[in-house]
């Protein structure tokens, strides 16, 4: 089955499909209509009877937001359905999600029955009311769960990536999978495959790491979570969408910036994480940037979309556009003099699909009339988006189910994996000793900070019916002599309690903050230890969508009021446990030189309080590693690892660039040894593979995580080369005293690279491998590789 699906495909691709005979099926039956035929002749049957409009329908979008379909009770009105989906549509953006009215939020789709009534609604008239009845795709975001109501939230992607566990990732994103489908959605938008080297941006929340291989790896077992780790499609999994290809670092960290990165940074790069998880999970969309791209927007960029995705990268799936991608380039780029310029520029380029309303793909049925689409073209983005249809079985099953959404929503293992998911993420920064704290001693604990009280979920979050703030895990943490007070501390922004990614920025003037720092200061000093909650909100860090809803900065310091309240607390002299929950990297060089202790949990979603609660008084021994690199300041960018090696020859006035916190870093409540890598050869052809060997051995007194790192260096070769590369990693649970041997194979794409002449390649010579506990962490041995052996 998997070896004729894959035939399938790749015939999907032939330009010579469409014109074979139509074959037939049954009695008076059309051919599409037969579940058992191949997917690519139900493809061809259909499109042959589609009308150039039936087709146009097909790429584009339904958006609650911008159509009125709805009646005054929240349901499908017939005759506004009719005169929207006459022909059909491709797909509808985001009903778990953007609704248009309160009103009709309130009424229709406030639980999963009601998500799913809507989604039956609009697929029964297609399907019914329509002249050749052809199903709609339904896409929801998924970067850390779905987002909507009554659903699990797990932490934020750059969390997930911090536990260096693919499995638990895969776990997660097949939880919202399973949430997504079972409402009826059949593609989740996401991973998301940016590098987080520029974190000014305000979507450094929503990227794995800054690492490529790392992101590789989150994506892939993404990617397996959501569409499963085969296909076709199963009946509880979604397509999954590669997002964005490609983003870069804008400049000066502004969202919709250019992103200026030249070829070879590409490929060394941002590429990277793309071709990994094209290569070894399938995934069915990948979504267009909607910035320029080396001075090409990516949506009318057809070398970025077809020369570097379909052919050097040999992505077989869908491009879906970003919301707004096409029309941007009239409105963002001035590439383009109105829609249907746009359209055409997007289409050429290889755009199959128009989000999130299709505006500039509208009149597409008028621009093959007019020569300036063929027809082919159109016929070639229809076939892969109702290959889409067909995979997951929509024409036989375009229904979802009331009862079982809301069996998906509610099952208690998806709460565990929740809370498990954000104990792994948490990253112990530093520690004098201070933690864990013993929650049946006799003290006074402070809890002060404006993110102690209210769960933070972050962007692109769904609501949960169980989420626990870290106020709320302490006290149930905490033992019965234990007396625990709160104070908020300061405020970042209004009206937090009902906050959101695209609600109002509306900071809080210093002197409102001035009495809540004074609060919190008497509570420091009538208490034993404080602990310092503090970081970002969503209206602070987030994806900007229009000026007056900024979420990029210029500083990467604790926002608003937040450093003066450090240096109150830490005027006190009393012990300081400092968490950051945070959507992007912040320099914080004053709590990491003066607090006794310092963890990051970036948004740990719905059981952020419980696990946050149970590293702390220490029934769970923190693991988690660090993603990217924490700067000292906004002026050391960038601070990223894997720098070419004259990046550091110099200095500042001020001193050397250096990570306040390096990439790969953790600390443990035990200690670990990480040998030297043993090679099974120190010396291979250039197309050799070896092993490496590392033990591991918990040399303290509890259990715990360390995450075993294998980089790489090229010591000399035709063009500069990092100082490191991350090549390999593994997370390991050993009791006290416990050792293990890990085995790593490195194979020639490890030690390849962009040449001189930009051929991959492995050039002789004497190559490093290194084995350790971070990035600065490590121990090596030397590797020569030659011509042959």
């Amino acid at each position: 089955m998997a070896e004729r699906f894959a035939l399938t495909r790749r015939a999907l691709l032939a330009s010579s499909f469409l014109t074979l005979a139509v074959p037939a099926f049954g009695q008076g039956q059309p051919a599409y209509r037969n579940p058992s035929a191949p997917v690519a002749d139900r493809v061809r049957d259909l499109l042959a009877r589609m009308t150039l409009e039936e087709k146009a329908a097909q790429m584009r979008c339904l958006w609650l937001g911008k159509f009125g379909i709805l009646d005054k009770t929240g349901h499908l009105d017939a005759a506004k359905a009719e005169k929207a989906l006459a022909n059909g549509v491709g797909q509808v953006a985001r009903p778990g999600d953007t609704m248009g009215t309160a009103e009709y939020r309130t009424k229709m789709f406030r639980d999963p029955a009601s998500a799913v009534t809507f989604h039956n609604e609009v697929q029964r008239y297609l399907v019914e009311q329509t002249r050749l009845g052809i199903p709609a795709l339904f896409h929801e975001e998924t970067a850390h769960g779905l987002m909507a109501d009554d659903v699990t939230v797990f932490p934020i992607p750059p969390a997930l990536a911090s536990s260096w566990d693919p499995a638990l990732v895969e776990q997660v994103f097949t939880v919202a999978a399973r949430q997504a489908r079972m409402r009826g959605a059949t593609v989740g938008l996401s991973p998301v495959l940016d590098l987080m080297r520029e974190p000014r941006f305000g979507r450094a929340e929503e990227f794995f790491s800054e690492d490529p291989h790392l992101t590789g790896q989150m994506g892939i077992a993404a990617v397996r979570g959501l569409q499963g780790r085969q296909r076709p499609l199963g009946p509880d999994r979604v397509f999954a969408t590669l997002k964005h290809f490609i983003h870069g670092s804008p400049q000066g960290g502004i969202n919709l910036a250019p992103a200026e990165v030249s070829e070879r940074t590409l490929r060394e790069n941002y590429l990277v994480p793309f071709a990994e998880v094209i290569k070894e999970a399938d995934p069915a969309i990948v979504m267009p940037s909607y910035n320029e791209v080396g001075g090409v927007p990516a949506h009318a960029n057809l070398a970025l979309l077809q020369q570097t995705g379909r052919e050097r990268l040999g992505f077989k799936g869908a491009y879906f556009s970003d919301y707004g991608g096409v029309t941007n380039l009239v409105v963002q780029h001035h590439m383009a003099a109105n829609n249907d310029d746009a359209a055409v520029l997007a289409i050429k380029a290889g755009v199959d699909a128009e989000l999130p309303d299709g505006e500039a793909y509208a009149h597409i049925p008028d621009l093959v009339r007019g020569g300036r689409i063929s027809e082919a073209q159109v016929d070639a983005a229809v076939a892969r988006i109702l290959a889409m249809k067909f995979e997951a079985g929509l024409f036989e099953n375009p229904y979802a189910d009331a009862g079982r959404a809301l069996r998906a929503s509610s099952q208690p293992a998806d709460a565990a994996l929740a809370r498990l998911s954000a104990e792994r993420a948490i990253v112990l920064l530093k520690n004098d000793g201070i933690l864990p704290l013993d929650p049946t001693t006799a003290k006074r604990l402070a809890v002060i900070g404006p993110n102690a009280f209210a769960p933070q979920f972050g962007g692109y979050s769904g609501r949960s019916r169980r989420p626990v703030s870290v106020l709320d895990g302490i006290k149930a943490g905490a033992g019965r002599r234990m007396t625990v007070e709160f104070a908020e501390g300061v405020r970042i922004t209004q009206h937090e309690a009902t906050g959101g990614r695209h609600g109002a920025l509306e900071p809080v003037p210093p002197a409102e903050n001035t009495p809540r720092i004074e609060e919190a200061v008497a509570l420091a000093q009538r208490s034993d230890v404080v602990l310092l909650v503090l970081g970002d909100r969503p209206e602070v860090t987030r994806e900007s969508v229009k000026p007056e809803d900024p979420g990029d900065r210029n500083t990467l310091n604790l926002f608003g009021d937040q450093d003066r309240l450090v240096d109150a607390i830490l005027a006190t002299g009393k012990p300081v446990v400092a968490l950051l929950l945070h959507g992007r990297p912040l320099a914080v060089p004053t709590l990491a030189e003066r607090a006794n202790a310092l963890l990051s949990g970036w948004f740990l979603g719905e059981a952020g309080g419980t696990a946050f609660s149970d590293v702390l008084f220490g029934k769970v021994n923190p693991g988690g590693k660090l993603t990217v690199s924490l700067p000292r300041g906004v002026g050391d960018l960038p601070v990223f690892y894997n720098r070419h090696p004259s990046a550091d020859i110099n200095r500042y006035v001020e001193g050397k660039r250096e990570a306040l916190f390096p990439f790969g870093h953790g600390l443990s409540y035990t200690t670990f040894e990480i040998s030297a890598p043993r090679l099974s050869k120190d010396r291979i052809a250039r197309n050799e593979s070896l092993k490496v060997a590392i033990d591991v051995t918990n040399t303290g007194r509890r259990p715990g995580d360390e995450v075993v790192q294998i980089y790489v260096r090229d010591q000399v070769s035709s063009v500069p080369r990092p100082v490191l590369e991350l090549r390999a990693f593994r997370r390991v649970t050993l009791k006290p005293g416990e050792t293990r041997t890990l085995q790593v194979e490195l194979g020639p794409d490890d030690l390849a690279f962009w040449d001189i002449d930009m051929n991959w390649t492995v050039e002789p010579g004497t190559f490093s491998i290194f084995a350790g506990s971070s990035s600065i962490r490590l121990k090596s041995a030397d590797l020569a590789v030659v011509e042959s052996v």
